[in-house]
């Protein structure tokens, strides 16, 4: 259109507006900056949320208010770097603008919000150092707010100033608590070293060490001081940090205030953010395998990942750290204290069979100013740990017998996608039910209590194991059309009795299958009073890098991939009730402190609505098919009753509602006391109280269940990798220590005090005494032997395969 055309009013009106573009452009921050590649991607995130979302047809108009404020909160989540009014102008220059900033892939609002952020806190640290240099006194009945998400920015700059000297405060006090209680006497009372008999692994709590702060001024003061510089240095770190940060996270924080307004779930993926998604949903990645954390600064070794390149090599092991990585076999090191973890684990992934080396300082080292450079050949490492688990439970009876029970663990809905090399989540399944089978496994419990979610074919096909046919979740898309995923093969893998043990944050697909198996009368729902009750299904849309032009010049350097995570579609169980927000009730509940936090999907803000839609014909003849189903007549009510009767009388159950009620109480108190005394008797008072439920739990622990693992033909590989690997190391290790053996040595006799003594055999450790799964056992054995005295059902059903992965 030619600007000669336009009426003079609209052409004054277009020319102002693009004066104003240009003055923002003009007034862009010198530091931070996009890409040009960033641009294209808001475009095409905008555009494909708003093309394929689900609400698109209601969304008609964004809350240009609402994005700033989340986009300011994504960083200053404590809303205490910038004041209410600071934030208001925000509103008021962009607000307005940022819809059409975001269709044309114009970032200028978050880049000049995110510098200003960055200038308040270098002000803010500024502030800190002196605040940090002058007297301060825990003497004030005072309290502080440490979470403020539901709490607004402070008025003004004198608020803000009241607000940081408590959180401060606040902060000082935990270090001065922590510090005095780590305190260790180098000596005893009468001067003398300790025998090294008298140590032990770990200290005990002791009151006095905290009182040493209110009756002894000296070690007050030597103690504030050094939670002056543990402080002092957290905040140096925490602007290091921001000062440090990409353009790509501010980017992706952005656009994500924006996608989060159609509901919780859709998002923009950065490269990064892609990378660990899909590694997440493969169990596998291209690195070295090792588990990394941030340890005041310094990238340490967490633990090395059993079968990985890291294990292998035998060259880094766990509380190693991380000072400096270098590319290749002759790249230059770069310094990596400080930076960012997720920056950090970029340079050390990287292409298969590539070199990358490390400068590290080890963990077991006398000398802290010893280093050592490695090199570690990068490989696949495939994450074992996040695949199903299986256990084989022997359930006591008064009549001295056993009842075995399978359990299997799922931790996700895992898949080969993107051609990745591990197996599915059905094939898993699959293979651990023939295995507990086989191990004489007469009842199942699926414990789904922390399965967040996954691929929505695979839940359809793991809920299929258990039923001959018929429908397992209904979709329905934008556009009102509703699918019907359904299990088409009427033979089943398990037939038996089967318990679903569910919590709050079993969610999205594993939610269809414990409301499916539900819907089809099929399996017991045990655990907390409803699962997270999401019920929305996203779909990832990979944006298409290749520059324009690429085709004409291959030298072209692609950018990084990114995506977008966008909920496309609603499901619904077969009854017709959606899970979204409500979740799936269970048959049986069981008590538990997870009914007080705020992790469902009703929490989070813009969720969608629960609504329902035309139930289907589920109803099978479990009796005829001879598979075992809880609405067989009085065994739902007869099992809860029995449930209820152990619930009241166990001891086990009474150390679960203290347990419960203790927790309950640290969750809803809000407000904490900056008064040293105030806080020093409420630590000895609630370290009294941790310790009577670690006595209780300890002692329960002594009469836990006899168990056995049953593990996956891949994770029983892996292992026998990570053992060769270690023989090969200790095999090294002891080779080196008898060369040094060999080496003359003193004829003169050692005292019984140079002898080092063999160590004793440690005891093994007491299993893990999880009440839930004990419950969920014990119900199971009662099913079993309900049946067994009304034989009705063939446990072991005619082998029905997984799927082929690639035949969705």
């Amino acid at each position: 259109m030619k600007f000669s055309t336009l009426p003079p009013i609209l052409l004054a009106i277009l020319c102002a507006s693009t004066a104003l573009l240009l003055d923002l452009r003009a007034e862009a921050p010198n530091g931070l900056q996009p890409s040009k590649d960033m641009a294209a991607q808001t475009r095409w995130v905008v555009n494909t949320i708003h093309s394929r979302h689900y609400l698109r047809e209601s969304m008609q108009q964004l809350d240009g208010e609402e994005i700033i404020e989340a986009y300011i909160e994504s960083f200053d989540y404590s809303k205490m770097h910038f004041t209410r009014p600071e934030v208001d102008d925000f509103v008021f220059r962009f607000a307005e603008a940022t819809e059409g900033f975001l269709e044309k892939g114009n970032l200028y609002a978050a880049f000049e919000i995110y510098e200003a952020y960055k200038k308040a806190m270098q002000v803010r640290n500024d502030w800190v150092n002196k605040y940090l240099d002058g007297p301060i006194q825990f003497t004030e009945v005072e309290t502080f707010t440490p979470d403020r998400r539901e709490l607004d920015w402070p008025n003004d700059s004198r608020a803000a100033n009241q607000l940081w000297e408590q959180r401060l405060k606040y902060q000082l006090l935990n270090e001065l608590l922590s510090l005095a209680s780590e305190e260790t006497d180098e000596s005893s009372s009468n001067g003398l070293q300790k025998e090294p008999a008298e140590t032990i692994d770990e200290p005990q709590f002791d009151p006095q060490k905290l009182r040493r702060l209110l009756d002894d001024p000296e070690f007050y003061d030597d103690t504030l001081d050094q939670a002056r510089a543990k402080i002092r240095r957290r905040y140096e770190r925490q602007l290091g940090q921001a000062m440090d940060r990409e353009a790509a996270e501010v980017q992706e924080f952005f656009i994500n205030s924006m996608t989060q307004l159609f509901d919780p779930h859709s998002s923009f993926l950065s490269s990064d953010t892609l990378e660990s998604f899909n590694s997440a949903v493969q169990n596998s990645f291209v690195g070295i395998g090792a588990m990394l954390e941030d340890k005041d600064g310094i990238c340490t070794v967490k633990e090395i990942l059993p079968g990985g390149p890291a294990e292998e090599s035998g060259l880094l092991g766990a509380e190693d750290q991380i000072l400096g990585v270098a590319q290749g076999e002759t790249g230059e090191f770069e310094d990596v204290v400080d930076m960012q973890l997720r920056y950090i684990v970029r340079k050390i992934k990287g292409e298969k069979d590539t070199i990358v080396r490390l400068l590290i300082r080890p963990g077991d080292a006398a000398d802290p100013s010893v280093r050592r450079e490695i090199a570690i050949v990068r490989g696949e490492v495939k994450l074992t740990a996040n695949l199903a688990t299986g256990t084989l439970i022997q359930v006591p009876q008064p009549s001295g017998e056993f009842i075995p029970v399978g359990v299997i663990e799922l931790p996700s809905f895992y898949g080969n996608i993107g051609g990745g090399s591990l197996t599915t989540t059905s094939q898993d399944v699959s293979e651990l039910i023939l295995k507990l089978s086989i191990a004489g496994a007469q009842g199942l419990v699926l414990d789904l209590r922390m399965n967040g979610g996954g691929l929505l074919n695979e839940a359809v096909r793991v809920a299929g194991l258990f039923i001959p046919e018929g429908p397992v979740v209904q979709v329905r898309d934008k556009d009102g059309r509703t699918d019907v995923l359904s299990d088409r093969d009427p033979r089943m893998l398990w037939g038996g009795p089967l318990i679903v043990l569910t919590s709050r944050f079993s969610a999205s697909a594993s939610e269809i299958v414990a409301g499916a198996l539900q819907d089809h009368g099929r399996g017991l729902i045990v655990g907390n009073s409803s699962t997270h009750g999401k019920g929305t299904v996203q779909e990832v849309y990979h944006m298409s890098n290749r520059p324009v032009f690429a085709w004409f010049n291959q030298s072209v350097e692609k950018p990084r991939p990114v995506a977008s995570k966008i909920t496309i579609k609603q499901f619904y169980l077969p009854g017709g009730n959606s899970t979204q927000l409500r979740g799936v009730p269970s048959d049986v509940v069981l008590d538990s402190a997870n009914e007080f936090l705020p992790i469902g999907e009703s929490d989070l803000p813009h969720a969608l609505a629960w609504d329902s839609i035309e139930s289907l014909n589920c109803e099978n003849e479990w009796r005829q098919h001879k598979v075992s189903s809880p609405r067989k007549e009085n065994l739902m009510g007869d099992l809860t009753a029995a449930s209820k009767l152990r619930q009241q009388s166990l001891e086990e159950f009474k150390f679960l509602e203290q347990q419960v009620a203790w927790r309950r109480k640290r969750i809803e108190e809000k407000q904490i006391s900056l008064h040293l005394d105030m806080r020093i008797e409420k630590q000895i008072r609630e370290q009294a109280q941790l310790e009577l439920l670690d006595d209780s739990y300890e002692a329960l622990r002594q009469y836990a269940y006899e168990s056995e693992p049953v593990l996956l033909r891949l994770a029983e590989e892996q292992e026998a990798i990570s053992k060769a690997n270690i023989e090969k190391i200790e095999l090294a290790q002891t080779e080196s220590t008898a060369e040094t053996s060999a080496l003359p040595v003193s004829n003169e006799t050692a005292s019984a005090e140079d002898v080092e003594a063999a160590p004793a055999e440690e005891e093994p450790e007491p299993p893990v005494f999880d009440i839930h799964l004990r419950e969920s056992a014990r119900i199971m054995a009662d099913w079993i032997q309900i049946e067994t005295t009304q034989p009705t059902v063939a446990a072991n059903m005619p082998e029905k395969a997984a799927e082929p992965a690639n035949d969705l």
